[in-house]
């Protein structure tokens, strides 16, 4: 996989990406998918993945900026005043939609036999490493494919049988005219994440039908064909343990619309081409989902998928800053040079490089664990318990960062519609608040480490990827990643006896360390498989600078980067070869 060419820098050059095949640039993303893919798997992938790199680069990015331009609007009644509630959709929404659910058919590949051709089910990392490029240039469509895919999975694991083979045809279908695009309507004005709160009540009707009583705040695809929704049945207990989770169809078996209203839609400062209520259920009719006494369970299940999605919404995004950078700073030229080879500039990009780089490897090996974890791994379910919050925590924090240094990098232009930045930043704010905001995830991989006892695991995963680093330049920092695993299983092991505050302000940094950990392990693995295979120590450099970053960065106010590393940022955006000397010289005490 090569680098397309860039044309030679000019003074009145006003590059853009428009045109690129995201995927081509990308040598990263084809080689973390090999390692985290089968061969076999990764041979039938990569034509879909050549295909969405070049409709993510042209088409889909022309649609996404005319959608998000021209946002839905909401039609309450028809022309003879009866109520409709309809969402009326821009056409660049549309086609996208066609791109998303049927040209490539994201929601349905993981639940539906042959999607695109494929031999059964198409493996999670698969249909991540899509959603991937596809986020580099829409953000808020994700969402729905998301919710219609995680709907799909909750309905497939707890609802009976006669629900399943009534709405997961609809659901995985791949013609909009059949489909039922899923939804997760939790949130209500009591509060966003303390679910706990909820009013939404259900009740029974004498012949046994479910209905339910309630206002829904903040509804995500209020267009849904069919929404998971969370209610208190009447008697049951106070707090998230009293909630149980219904299906609500937008439309009952006799084709009459279902007892809810669509208020009004919400003017967000993201994500403006997907539509988002508020809704009023008046007695609408429910289907509950499995055991009515776990409904906040079983929707965790939903929310912890949609996380991951989330966390690889925000490494898409993360990549495409990283591609505008570039890209704008070698073609434009500042005080005699191109920009690139400006040292300030050029150490922005690496930060957000090896940001992007680690977050793409998070993301796939958590999207194979999946994998592994539906296939019956009891240990690696209970590694995406704690990556999948790990990664949103982080990424989608962090994504805010990155996309505002690339708006930075571009200058002026960045800040104007007319170009993708701005976009990229409004969208990134978004995924540190849907599925949680950044305390609230944080503190759930606290949960996970502390009462789901899912450290070990995670650990163990981590010190395998260790073991396999045998060249000597890559040997300190291996031991940098281990004395930080050491570190936080002292403060888990502490957390029993401190009081709530002191354990709860642990969280963030506990998080942190164990995201670098992670994160630094993989690429560390990934450089080990790179020298192994061509011989360059490019991945092994890579991760070298990500941990200085991170777990090593030198005492204030001396940079984290010098000229020397710097030096090798071109070779790292281009994947040219890396000679052992140069991660070498980045190795913890070297000189």
């Amino acid at each position: 996989m090569t680098v397309e060419p860039v044309p030679e820098p000019r003074p009145d050059a006003m590059p853009e990406t428009r045109g690129l095949n995201f995927y081509h640039v990308d040598p990263n993303l084809a080689f973390v998918c090999s390692t985290v893919m089968a061969p076999d798997v990764l041979d039938r992938a990569r034509p879909l993945l050549d295909e969405m790199g070049e409709v993510a680069g042209g088409e889909l990015d022309a649609l996404a900026d005319l959608a998000d331009r021209n946002p839905p609007v909401l039609r309450t009644h028809d022309a003879r005043g009866v109520r409709v509630d309809e969402i009326v959709a821009h056409p660049a929404y549309e086609a996208m939609e066609r791109l998303a659910f049927e040209r490539f058919g994201l929601a349905a590949m993981s639940h539906r036999e042959g999607v695109r051709g494929w031999p059964g089910r198409a493996p999670h990392a698969v249909k991540y490493a899509l959603s991937y490029l596809f986020a580099q240039s829409e953000f808020g469509l994700l969402c729905p494919v998301s919710v219609t895919d995680s709907t799909s999975r909750v309905l497939r694991w707890f609802a009976s049988e006669e629900l399943r083979s009534a709405v997961l045809p609809r659901l995985t279908a791949t013609d909009l005219e059949s489909l039922w695009q899923g939804a997760q309507w939790m949130t209500e004005k009591t509060g966003g994440s303390d679910v706990g709160a909820s009013t939404t009540v259900a009740r029974q009707d004498g012949d046994g039908t479910w209905r339910l009583w309630g206002d829904k705040w903040f509804c995500s695809v209020a267009s849904a064909g069919a929404a998971l929704a969370l209610a208190r049945p009447d008697g049951a207990p106070p707090g998230s343990r009293g909630l149980a989770m219904f299906l609500v169809p937008r439309r009952l078996p006799d084709g009459t619309r279902n007892a809810w209203t669509l208020n009004r839609l919400k003017d967000k400062l993201g994500s403006r081409s997907m539509a988002t209520g508020e809704v009023t259920l008046a007695g609408a009719v429910g289907y509950p989902v499995g055991d009515l006494a776990r409904g906040f369970h079983q929707m965790m299940e939903m929310v912890n998928v949609s996380r991951l999605s989330n966390a690889m919404r925000a490494a898409g995004i993360m990549r495409r800053c990283v591609l505008e950078s570039v890209v704008h700073a070698r073609a434009r030229t500042a005080f005699g040079r191109p920009l690139l080879e400006l040292p300030q500039l050029r150490r922005d990009i690496l930060e957000m490089l090896l940001d992007a780089e680690a977050g793409c490897s998070v993301v796939l090996n958590a999207a194979a664990a999946l994998d592994r974890a539906d296939a019956g791994s009891a240990e690696d379910r209970a590694l995406v318990r704690v990556v999948t919050p790990l990664a949103k925590y982080w990424l989608t924090a962090r994504a805010r960062v990155v996309a505002g240094e690339a708006m930075n990098v571009r200058g002026g232009n960045g800040y104007v519609e007319e170009w993708v930045n701005a976009r990229l930043l409004r969208d990134s704010y978004l995924g540190a608040i849907w599925e949680g905001s950044t305390n609230v995830v944080a503190l759930d991989v606290q949960r996970a480490l502390l009462k789901d006892g899912c450290l070990a695991p995670l650990a163990s995963f981590v010190e395998r990827r260790l073991d396999g680093v045998a060249e000597r330049a890559a040997k300190a920092w291996a031991d940098v990643v281990a004395a930080t695993l050491a570190e936080v299983r002292r403060h888990v092991g502490a957390w029993a006896v401190m009081d709530r505050a002191e354990r709860e302000l642990d969280a963030r940094p506990v998080a942190d360390a164990l995201y670098h950990a992670l994160a630094g392990a993989l690429l560390l693995a990934e450089g080990q498989a790179l020298r192994e295979r061509s011989g360059s120590f490019r991945k092994y450099l890579a991760a070298a600078l990500y941990l200085r970053k991170w777990l090593r960065p030198p005492a204030p106010p001396a940079s984290v980067f010098g000229p020397r590393a710097l030096e090798w940022l071109p070779a790292l955006v281009d994947w040219s070869p890396v000679p052992e000397d140069a991660a070498a010289r980045e190795a913890p005490g070297a000189s």
